[in-house]
This record gives structure tokens, C-alpha cells and sequence, in this order.
């Protein structure tokens, strides 16, 4: 099993979205029903990404369902619309391969980790990118079953599955008010009123949405936690 370094150029919407905007670095990840982007540049450059988003709407057949701009950063979500002829990561999956998140993106060029069981996995990938831009090598090792389960990122999906939009919308405000800050910047009374809702609805909008994320981590958390055990124990037989 090897996993392997490409850096790619390619007029595929988000390789020509770097090209296009060569001062902005982004990255990319996708759990095939959400496209998550986040953008660094300087605040001209981030305002000229987000003018040119409803282009990428249009190419991909999407949409945005979330922004948000903070300093130096622009957060994107899209709802995924990858598919063979637009997305690299989907010509891989496709070619057996397994993509590693984050994808990079900078100065018009792609930097895609995947990790191949089979040789001619890897040429079949290689001739397919190679037939859309340019494709190089730049890296390549051999890894183990093992080292598959850190390439895994929790998926958007079951994070929140289970999570109303308005319990969303109140876990956002309540984080970017500093609700959850310590020392805590603002009271429930005062957050309620930003919301329009009672002291009660907020309150329980906050458990009900905090219970399901901290219950999505257990299972990662447990893993986490014997991943230490492991190498600790692998330390004191040394």
C-alpha cells in the first residue's frame, strides 16, 4: 500500500478558481454530500472570491448554504456536486483510490494525497489526470492498514444529522458571541435576546445541539485514547 503526493494544474473549477486567483490559498474537504472550502488571502482577495462564487455555483450546479469571513480567512460550504468530469477527488475515488483531506490549493496548482493497494490503481489515476492538465509525482512511501483510520475526518453529515437548523443556527450565534468562551463574553439572558427567543428555548436549542456533537465524538475519542494507550505502551517496551 503506498500513499502518494500529486501536484496537479488543471481547468477543473476549483483548479481554475486557484489559477484565477493566485494570491489566495484554500482547502478543500468533501464527504460527497458537502463541499467545505476554506480561503486565505488578504481582505481584496477574499472579496473577490466571495464575488466569484455564484460563478462556481453556476459551473458546479450548486450552491452555498453557508459563508462566513473572518480576518484573513473565508469559510465556503457547498452542497457536493462532484463528479468525473469536475472534480479530481472523484476521478480518484473512482480509480480505487483514497483521497486524503485536506486537498491544497495554490497558485493554480493542486497538491491531492491518496493512497493506492495496487500499482496499477496508480497508473490508472495518473493517466486520468494526465489527460486533464498535468500531473506530477512528488512523493511516494509505503504506509500500512493502520495509518488509515487518521486519514478519516468526522463527515459533516454525522455530526449533525439529527441537529434542527434552528439548534444550528443558535449553536453559530452562540459561538461567535462567546457564549462558550472562557471567561464567557456573554449571559443566555442577553444571547436569548439576540435570538428573539426565551431563556428556556435557547437553553435547550444549546444542550440538545451540544449532546449530539459531544455523542458524535465518543466513538473517536475511544479510538483516540487506545491509539495512546498503544504508544505508550509501545514506548515503555523500549
Amino acid at each position: 500500500m503506498d500513499e502518494v503526493d500529486l501536484i496537479l494544474r488543471n481547468d477543473l473549477p476549483f483548479g481554475k478558481l486557484s489559477s484565477q486567483f493566485p494570491g489566495v490559498t484554500f482547502f478543500r474537504w468533501c464527504n460527497s454530500a458537502m463541499d467545505y472550502l476554506e480561503f486565505y488571502g488578504n481582505t481584496d482577495e477574499l472579496d473577490n472570491i466571495a464575488s466569484y462564487l455564484p460563478e462556481i455555483e453556476k459551473e458546479l450546479g450548486t450552491h452555498v448554504i453557508y459563508r462566513s469571513k473572518k480576518e484573513k480567512r473565508l469559510s465556503v460550504m457547498l452542497v457536493c456536486r462532484c463528479s468525473r468530469t469536475n472534480s479530481t477527488i472523484r476521478i480518484a475515488e473512482l480509480d480505487n483510490c483514497i483521497w486524503k483531506a485536506p486537498v491544497k490549493y495554490a497558485a493554480g496548482e493542486e497538491k491531492l494525497t491518496i493512497v493506492t493497494l495496487l500499482d496499477d490503481y496508480l497508473k490508472t489515476l495518473f493517466a486520468d489526470l494526465d489527460r486533464i492538465g498535468t500531473v506530477e509525482i512528488v512523493r511516494k512511501m509505503t504506509v500500512y492498514p493502520e495509518s488509515l483510520r487518521d486519514m478519516y475526518t468526522i463527515s459533516l453529515q454525522s455530526i449533525f444529522n439529527g441537529i434542527t437548523g434552528k439548534q444550528l443556527e443558535v449553536m453559530r450565534s452562540a459561538l461567535q458571541h462567546g457564549y462558550f468562551s472562557i471567561p464567557r463574553k456573554i449571559s443566555l439572558e442577553k444571547l436569548a435576546r439576540i435570538n428573539n427567543l426565551s431563556k428556556s428555548t435557547i437553553e435547550e436549542h444549546l444542550n440538545k445541539a451540544r449532546t449530539r456533537m459531544i455523542s458524535t465524538m465518543e466513538p473517536y475519542i475511544s479510538l483516540y485514547l487506545e491509539s495512546l494507550g498503544s504508544s505508550l505502551a509501545l514506548g515503555g517496551q523500549q
